[in-house]
């Protein structure tokens, strides 16, 4: 019994180390495949993270390109526009100061005539020639007027406008129905459409009732 004792355990005993042994190698070569499949792997994820940051700094370098240029044409916009602002104040500025240059290079030559026209009226035996001059001078200047669009309109006989009639006095008629403008004391006078100056009138109120019945009685 004790030799079957002493078997016993060594039998035991070498079938743990024959076990041991035989999976042993199984383990090794797990290990050995897993150090292969990462040391496989690493490069590519290597490869992976360099290609993503040289993809965000190519696109990072763009924008700062794209933003210096935008910072540039924002910079030469501000300047053009500045200059513009300017070039119309000077135009502006000139157009304040000389803007009437060529109108009074038309009025002028009737100024001129009307100078000739005073100077012949003082030795004149004819005062119907002088007033037929004066005559003249003004339709000359009515015309060089009518050249800028400024033109007068009549009011007597018309109807009482405040839009463009100034009434200076009220005066009772019986020849003009009430509110006529039946005189004018200062013509009216238009620029295009627009009015440039009222025309300073007197207005009818109408011929007085007992006063027209006592006429007629």
């Amino acid at each position: 019994m004790s030799a079957s004792k002493k078997h016993m355990p060594a039998h035991d005993h070498n079938q743990h180390k024959n076990h041991n042994a035989s999976e042993t190698p199984d383990d090794e070569m797990l290990s050995d495949a897993l150090e292969k499949s990462q040391a496989d792997e690493h490069p590519a994820a290597q490869d992976i993270i360099l290609s993503g940051r040289e993809e965000l700094v190519g696109q990072i370098e763009k924008l700062e390109q794209e933003n210096k240029e935008l910072s540039d044409r924002l910079l030469r916009t501000m300047a053009e526009f500045d200059n513009y602002r300017k070039r119309v104040a000077r135009e502006k500025d000139d157009l304040l100061k000389y803007g009437a240059e060529k109108m009074a290079l038309d009025i002028l030559p009737v100024a001129d005539n009307f100078e000739r026209a005073l100077e012949q009226a003082k030795t004149a035996a004819n005062a119907a020639a002088v007033v037929e001059g004066v005559e003249m001078i003004f339709k000359q200047f009515l015309a060089t007027l009518d050249k800028f669009k400024i033109k007068p309109f009549d009011s007597i006989g018309q109807t009482f406008d405040p839009e463009k009639h100034e009434a200076m006095a009220h005066q009772e008629s019986e020849e003009y129905a009430e509110n006529t403008v039946m005189a004018e004391f200062q013509r009216g006078y238009f620029l295009n459409d627009k009015l440039l100056r009222p025309a300073r009138v007197v207005v009818s109120r109408g011929a007085d009732e007992a006063t027209c019945e006592e006429e007629e009685e």
